[in-house]
């Protein structure tokens, strides 16, 4: 089933070319593995993601994440959804990696719509999109209690959405290609994460959107998650799997109705790592604050220590603020030993 089309533009096998259709390019591709096992306007859910999956890099551990890839060719699509006590998110991505809307614990049914599609009648939380193609992508916080979260995610569903998913994808010579990577990947360190994702085009620049979606895709922008990398000790030295490191999380970086988290993966891979515990983050909701309101998170090739993660290979974190405090230095500190 041919989802995506190929296209060689003829003067545009260039690198300023590339690092902008990079986006477009993840995004088709993450949508094309998808749609080969599952069809347009429907939902999937993970359950709790493990190492083994790798649908998106850097995923988030304790969490549901749902995905509908959808395209509104024909007519708007229209989400419903449940009610949740604890954080719940519904992100909506065009294919050229724009997050029109990221809506907190929705409350009304969200149209997704492009523009000049007829308004239906009723009372609706309104998202248009630049693309007819995009993504629908839940996230659940799962706090031991992994069956009810399922049980409120099968009540997540899509109206419509099933239209064209045939999305063209500008080929490059392979020196090109190499370039725009090496090019991207050495801007990833300078990123500023809270202007590297935005709501429509030209809100971030062409460099700034490619390191952020090399670096995580499906990243959102900063009004409703923060971010955060964790790359280097206090001295500067990459994270090894072999030291104990200690990280300050700062206090007061989240509103009361959000959380924070963090999570470790594979320099070489950006997964998650295996560990016997089955350890992958530490939450709000799963780590102990200490008495001025920091959190020690300890980064140890066991898992050993307060608040524990294991490692056992060279690796890096990143802290996520959802609901973030404007203005709050997110910067955690790295200590070693």
């Amino acid at each position: 089933m041919g989802r995506l089309h190929n296209a060689n533009l003829s003067g545009q096998d260039t690198l300023e070319h590339f690092i902008k259709e990079f986006p477009n390019r993840e995004q088709v591709a993450m949508m094309t593995t998808w749609l080969a096992a599952n069809e347009p306007g429907t939902f999937t859910f993970t359950g709790l993601v493990d190492p083994s999956d790798a649908t998106v890099i850097t995923p988030q551990a304790t969490v549901d994440y749902g995905y509908c890839w959808f395209s509104l060719s024909e007519a708007p699509a229209i989400v419903d959804t449940p009610r949740y006590d604890k954080f719940f998110s519904v992100s909506v991505f065009d294919m050229l990696h724009n997050v029109p809307a990221v809506i907190a614990n929705p409350t009304r049914p969200i149209l997704l719509i492009r523009p000049g599609q007829q308004v239906p009648e009723g009372d609706f939380e309104v998202v248009e999109l630049e693309t007819d193609q995009g993504l629908v992508f839940t996230r659940m916080v799962v706090v031991d209690n992994l069956e009810a979260v399922r049980a409120l995610s099968a009540s997540i569903a899509m109206r419509g959405g099933a239209g064209d998913m045939h999305r063209p994808v500008q080929r490059f010579s392979p020196g090109v290609e190499q370039a725009g990577l090496a090019v991207i990947a050495a801007a990833i360190p300078f990123l500023n994460p809270d202007i590297a994702f935005g709501k429509r085009s030209g809100e971030v620049g062409d460099i700034t959107l490619a390191g952020a979606v090399m670096q995580g895709q499906l990243g959102t922008p900063s009004d409703t998650v923060r971010y955060a990398l964790i790359l280097r000790d206090s001295g500067g030295a990459a994270l090894t799997g072999d030291d104990t490191y200690t990280v300050t999380v700062p206090a007061g970086i989240v509103r009361d109705t959000g959380y924070f988290s963090v999570t470790v993966y594979g320099a070489d891979n950006k997964l998650l790592i295996p560990n016997p515990l089955g350890v992958y983050d530490r939450t709000t909701y799963s780590a102990e604050a200490e008495p001025d309101g920091t959190y020690s998170i300890t980064l140890s090739p066991t898992g050993d220590g307060k608040n524990g993660i294991p490692t056992g290979k060279p690796f890096y974190g990143l802290l996520r603020a959802y609901v973030p405090i404007p203005g709050a230095d997110l910067t955690p500190q790295v200590r070693k030993g």
